[in-house]
Order: C-alpha cells, then sequence, then structure tokens
C-alpha cells in the first residue's frame, strides 16, 4: 500500500500457482479430479501436495516466491483509477493474522487506510445492487483427543471485511481483464433474488438468515454476465488457486494474457466447468455433513442447557427455529396454547442430541 501522486496504489499479491503445475501433468490431472481442498473440523484434505500447498505456492513470510499481482491505483473515493495485472517475485515482510488486523485496526494508518477502501468499495456495490449476507461463521475445532471447541466468529470484524472486500475487488478486475482480451474463463454470474428484504445491507439476523434462501444460484459460463448479488459486472474467482481449482484455471488465462502460457479455448472451459460438477458437489455436501457432525457433537454435552432462537417459519406439526449460538436450524413441536410468528425470539432447552443419527430436540422453555 503506497501514496502516489493523490491516490493510493494497493497491491493484491496471489502466489503463482501455476508456475510450478502444469496443465495436464500428474498432479493437475489429480488436482480436477478432487476440485478443491475439504477442509473439516477434524482434518483437512488438500487438493494440492503439502509440499506445493504449504511450501512453494504459500507466500510465507521471509520467503521470496512467484506471483500474480493485480496493481490496483484508487482515488479518495475508493474508485479504480487504473489497474495492472504482472508476474511478479513476492517476499511477504509481516504476516498478520485476523486477530492482528483487528487489534491494529484503530492504530495502524495503513490499516485504517485499507479499511476504509474497503467499506467504501462495498458501498459501491451496494449502491449497484449487491446483496449482502451478514450471518457469523460457526468455527469447529477438533483436538487431537476429540475435544471440541465451538467459536462463534464476526464476519464483520475489520480484518474479515478488509480481506473480504479487496479479494473481491481482485477477481473483478480480473474478471474484467479477462474480458477486455477476449478470453474465456469461469466467469460467475448471478440473477436477481426472487424477493429482497432490506436495502442497502442492513437487515436483522432472521432478514439475513431468510434472504440467503431467497438468492439464485450462481452460474458458471466461459463468458463474462452480471453478478447481481456482488453488484458487478464481471466476476471469477483466481484467489484461492491452491485450494480450488477454478481458481487455478482463472490463473492460468491470467498467465496466459500476459504470454506466460498457451490460453484454454471456450471449449476446454465449458468442458472443465462440466468435470468439477460432480467434485465440487460432493466437496459441499462433505464439508457440510462433517461440519453438522461435529457440532451436534459438541452439543452431546449441552443437554438441558437454554439457549436463544429465532422463530423462522411454522410448517404443519412443527416451527423450524434458528439457535442463534450456533446457527443451527432444528425443529420445534408445536405447543398448546403457544403462537408463534417467524422472527419471534424464544428460549429452547436441549433435550436430545445424537450426532450419529444427526438428531437434535428442543422444547420451549
Amino acid at each position: 500500500m503506497a501514496e502516489r501522486g493523490g491516490t493510493w496504489q494497493l497491491g493484491v499479491h496471489i502466489a503463482d500457482v501455476g508456475h510450478f503445475i502444469s496443465k495436464g501433468d500428474v498432479v493437475d490431472q489429480e488436482a480436477l479430479g478432487r476440485g478443491s481442498s475439504i477442509y473439516m473440523p477434524d482434518q483437512k484434505i488438500s487438493m494440492l501436495p503439502s509440499v506445493l500447498a504449504e511450501g512453494l505456492c504459500s507466500l510465507k513470510a521471509g520467503e521470496l516466491r512467484p506471483a500474480i499481482s493485480v496493481m490496483i491505483d484508487l482515488n479518495p473515493q475508493a474508485e479504480v483509477v487504473r489497474y495492472e495485472i504482472l508476474q511478479s517475485l513476492i517476499k511477504v515482510r509481516h504476516q498478520l493474522s485476523y486477530y492482528d488486523v483487528n487489534t491494529y485496526a484503530d492504530e495502524n494508518r495503513q490499516i485504517r487506510i485499507l479499511n476504509d477502501i474497503a467499506q467504501k468499495f462495498r458501498q459501491k456495490r451496494l449502491d449497484n445492487g449487491a446483496v449482502q449476507i451478514t450471518v457469523p461463521e460457526i468455527s469447529i475445532w477438533v483436538s487431537e483427543n476429540q475435544e471440541v471447541t465451538v467459536n462463534k466468529v464476526n464476519r464483520e470484524s475489520p480484518g474479515r471485511m478488509l480481506v473480504s472486500e479487496l479479494m473481491i475487488m481482485a477477481n473483478w478486475l480480473m474478471a474484467k481483464y479477462l474480458q477486455a482480451r477476449q478470453l474465456p474463463a469461469i466467469f460467475r454470474s448471478q440473477r436477481e433474488p426472487r424477493e429482497r428484504l432490506y436495502k442497502n445491507g442492513v437487515g436483522t439476523l432472521f432478514q439475513n438468515w431468510m434472504q440467503r434462501r431467497l438468492l439464485s444460484r450462481f452460474l458458471l459460463n466461459a463468458k463474462p454476465d452480471s453478478h447481481s448479488g456482488l453488484g458487478l459486472d464481471a466476476y471469477i474467482t483466481a484467489t484461492s488457486p491452491i485450494r480450488k481449482y477454478s481458481d487455478l484455471v482463472n490463473q492460468r488465462q491470467i498467465r496466459a494474457a500476459l504470454g506466460l502460457e498457451t490460453a484454454y479455448s471456450a471449449e476446454q472451459i465449458t468442458e472443465i466447468i462440466k468435470s468439477l460438477e460432480l467434485p465440487m458437489s460432493y466437496v459441499g455436501r462433505f464439508q457440510y455433513t462433517r461440519h453438522r457432525y461435529w457440532l451436534l457433537k459438541f452439543l452431546e454435552n449441552q443437554i438441558g442447557q437454554k439457549e436463544e432462537a429465532i422463530v423462522l417459519h411454522r410448517a404443519r406439526r412443527h416451527y423450524q427455529i434458528l439457535l442463534t449460538q450456533y446457527m443451527l436450524e432444528c425443529d420445534l413441536p408445536l405447543s398448546s396454547g403457544i403462537e408463534l410468528k417467524p422472527e419471534d425470539l424464544i428460549q429452547v432447552t436441549i433435550q436430545r442430541v445424537s450426532a450419529r443419527q444427526d438428531v437434535i430436540q428442543v422444547a420451549i422453555g
């Protein structure tokens, strides 16, 4: 981050995974078959061998690494004045965690500036119709002796918001870069949501949770199109080539535009999109089921605990509710004499939980 002639120059640097993995080699074929790294509370299955994922393809402090850099000039209103994408060599001086950024958010001038840029960029996306879904993230960690720790993480903390918005900005600019050069890629698009429950990114937890159900599915195509959910005219993901094969493909298209390798054709991109459908469906399902299993495993030790919940809707024989401490949906049996309506805040008691049987039962009060 540097000031230059009344503008700020921001650099987003992504490890150049394509420098180490060639199209069609053994590692590349295995990565395509996996589609993505799998992150679970008790283990991680990497898309790439650890020698690459945690070594050569990781921007580690003090180590010189090849990278693809997006250099962005922004005016004080956080508008992109110009940008450039180039091959680079990067040596990270300081590696900060989310906790570090949150701690120094008010003290460090550069972090304050980056945070201001991120907030202004998000506001521009919201003004363009973006749908901001703001719900806490449930982090689960399992120790070697099977002890489960559950934490609710604020995804809107300065560090997480800053990184999220700057990655979205970099992905958007890389999409525009490829679009301008008429190169195909795995572009993401999304139609308008079926309904909007709130405006300008501000809504209750209930509204945010229900809004997610009303979003249209994102689409993958070799040609760019608008992304309603993000409020952007074109979008790809290319900032995680270590853990997502689609990002590696898009990074290769950037490398091709820079003259570093041969580009995929539109037909090849379409075939890759089809090839990724099955493994990515497995990845999503596997991550969800393992997360739910370990969360229920933790709740097995919370029998009798009282928890806050929000009523989502009424079905024929039960209410569907959300346990706010764990962002977990479950059923609440209809109770005689008690009428509830959506968005009511209630207290329930955990009565029975079985992770193996995928069961959680609660009662009101």
